[in-house]
């Protein structure tokens, strides 16, 4: 047993979990708007939070002195007219954001934008200022300001939105997009040819230069990337949540905000996988992965070797599905703890990169832990992340759009952003609604604990509980490895769970069925359907687990696998040896040594083949304008010297 820990308790959330940009929110200007109305707080703060987390530049901070001194300027957010702050000082890695709301006319919703500055001092801090000691765009901050007539929906829930409201969350991305340089940056500026933005990463995404508004400052009305609307549309629809798109982030990248890190090479794949229903192990000290099946309680060697990381001998963990919806299993892949973490996801059909690397917290090197399953029922599985140690049980969950990731929900696990004990995840459709559920545990450091979280809310951006938390194991402090899946063909996902290092692989599955039907009780109270030891009881190693069907009878085997580096096996049981307490499976070597580099993982994965069609009936369109729109230039002067001044206006 574990020595006892910090308890997990509910705290504030945090602005990020991992190193990143803070876009700090700062209501000083406000005149009411958003002191009278969190949810409009909430909102605004939830947009901040979520690209900045995802920005990986790093800026210097702005700290004057004596003989170093500066005003940062910006447009009066709840007023007319601009607002000078003297001698403010920024944090590193953080933007200062002003926020209000006022009257606006001409069916404006919002305006921002990056504010401006005068600047006196040496060569050195002139250049901070200007800089930030960054080669891309990077402002100090600047300011937003809301319709304060608009009939605003402020909910969290993309399906919550009335048919004639705006979604004031949208607007807020919108905003920010310009804030950060999107229409308004010189180095946006630059990239204008003849309409069109001719950024390297835009034009790779959307295969050409892309269309924009007369004045340069949008993408032009109607650009999607890969059927997705883009939050940098200058018309905004009533009752409609427009997410940030890849292209949007394209346009960021092209204006510097993220850096290039030394992590993994690209992948090397030299044969397609084909559609092999085969569950993934690895932990070998070369960093391959081994494809492996299962016979009766035994694990079939498929032949397959995959090396996902060139020149990279680390752990590796690996979730596999069907991405994309062409019928064939794909392969996520991901690090463990050391390089700054990263993920991509192999084509099955031909081994071509059908996601080229992607960093998903930004600054992290503590390793990653992925799932996947179709959580919005749209027939192609999407990609559940969670951060190891070290990091927030910062969940996020993405759909695979036009070759990158795209954030369907983002939600910190256990209501405590404070807890540093890293989570797990495994996705599944336990309650038999068509859409898969995620279920998250505990990585150490407090008693092992579980959440459920239905995907029928996480399609819209939510994360409401499936069942009520609850801890499997009274008194273990210990992570938790999970997997889910429909074990007896009934249609609901089983829940299995087992300890991690520190414990035996003491394996609990519960029915889906009996979860389903009692939602309003700890699963911890209700009856499992088999409690065994996966692996010797001896070994205090923990198991690793994955549920897949390898041979095709519609029912998932149960593999486990040891978290012991001198002694990494694996077994594999069906439902039948499951509920009759583990006999019969032969425990086998993936990697054909018992020595490996963090012990065995085993890939997660579950199938869901429902298919739903959506209709959406036409909406009234409604203008967003905003400073963006209407500035005719930004004005930037450059000087040197002890005694020069340096002014911009902000736009």
């Amino acid at each position: 047993m574990m020595p006892r820990g910090p308890v997990l308790r509910l705290e504030t959330l945090e602005q990020r979990d991992v190193p990143a940009i803070t876009i700090q929110i700062d209501y000083t200007y406000d005149t009411g708007f958003f002191a009278n109305r969190p949810d409009a707080r909430a909102a605004v703060e939830r947009a901040a939070n979520e690209l900045g987390s995802a920005l990986t530049a790093t800026l210097g901070a702005i700290t004057p002195t004596l003989g170093n001194t500066w005003t940062a300027t910006m447009f009066n957010p709840s007023g007319s007219g601009e607002l000078s702050l003297p001698n403010l000082s920024v944090g590193a890695n953080t933007l200062k954001v002003f926020v209000g709301a006022k009257a606006m006319s001409n069916n404006e919703q919002g305006v921002g934008g990056p504010g401006g500055y005068s600047v006196s001092g040496s060569s050195a801090w002139i250049s901070t200022v200007q800089s930030r000691n960054h080669a891309g765009f990077a402002p100090w901050g600047g300011s937003l300001s809301f319709d304060s007539g608009a009939d605003w929906s402020f909910t969290s829930s993309a399906n919550g939105i009335g048919t004639n409201k705006i979604d004031f969350y949208s607007v807020a991305l919108h905003e920010l997009g310009h804030l950060l340089g999107i229409g308004t940056a010189p180095q946006w500026n630059s990239l204008v040819r003849n309409g069109t933005f001719t950024g390297t990463a835009a034009q790779s995404l959307y295969g050409g230069p892309v269309p924009l508004t007369g004045d340069a400052t949008h993408w032009a009305d109607g650009v999607t990337i890969g059927g997705q609307a883009v939050a940098l549309d200058p018309i905004m629809p009533r009752g409609t949540r427009v997410s940030w798109s890849t292209l949007d982030t394209a346009a960021l990248r092209d204006l510097g905000w993220f850096t290039v890190d030394s992590g993994p090479t690209t992948p090397i794949t030299t044969v397609p996988l084909g559609n092999q229903k085969s569950v993934a192990f690895t932990g070998g000290t070369n960093g391959t992965v081994s494809l492996f099946t299962a016979s009766n309680g035994v694990l079939v060697d498929t032949g397959t070797r995959l090396t996902p990381f060139a020149g990279y001998a680390g752990a590796v963990r690996v979730a596999s599905g069907d991405f994309n919806g062409d019928g064939v299993t794909d392969y996520a892949f991901t690090t463990g703890a050391g390089p700054q973490a990263v993920v991509q996801i192999v084509n099955g059909r031909d081994g071509s990169l059908l996601v080229g690397q992607r960093v998903v917290f930004p600054g992290f090197r503590g390793g990653l832990f992925l799932a996947a399953a179709d959580i919005d029922r749209d027939g192609a599985d999407d990609l559940v992340i969670s951060a190891d140690a070290g990091a927030g049980p910062h969940i996020q969950t993405f759909r695979v759009v036009g070759g990158d990731l795209v954030v369907q929900s983002s939600f910190f696990a256990f209501d405590n952003p404070a807890y540093r004990g890293g989570a797990r995840v495994a996705a599944g459709d336990i309650n038999n609604d068509g859409y898969a559920d995620v279920v998250v545990t505990t990585g150490g450091l407090a008693e092992g604990r579980v959440a459920v979280y239905s995907g029928a809310s996480l399609r819209n951006g939510a994360a409401a509980r499936l069942v009520p938390d609850f801890i499997p194991f009274k008194g273990l402090w210990a992570g938790l490895n999970v997997a889910v899946g429909d074990m007896n063909g009934d249609g609901y996902a089983e829940l299995a769970i087992s300890p991690d290092r520190g414990a035996p692989a003491h394996v609990l599955i519960w029915s889906g069925y009996t979860l389903a039907r009692n939602s309003g009780t700890q699963a911890s109270a209700l009856p499992v359907i088999a409690s065994f030891y996966g692996l010797p009881s001896s070994d205090h190693s923990g198991g690793r687990l994955a549920l897949r069907d390898t041979n095709g009878d519609g029912r998932s085997e149960l593999f486990v696998a040891s978290g012991n580096p001198q002694n990494s096996i694996a077994a594999t049981y069906t439902y039948e040896m499951a509920i009759a307490g583990g006999q019969g499976a032969t425990p086998a070597t993936p990697f054909n040594t018992l020595v490996t580099y963090d012990g065995v993982y085993a890939g997660l994965h579950t199938t869901d083949d429902a298919t739903e069609t959506v209709t959406v009936a036409p909406v009234e369109r409604k203008k967003c304008t905003c400073h963006a729109c209407t500035a005719l230039a930004q004005l930037i002067a450059t000087a040197t010297g002890a005694e020069a001044l340096v002014e911009t206006i902000p736009v």
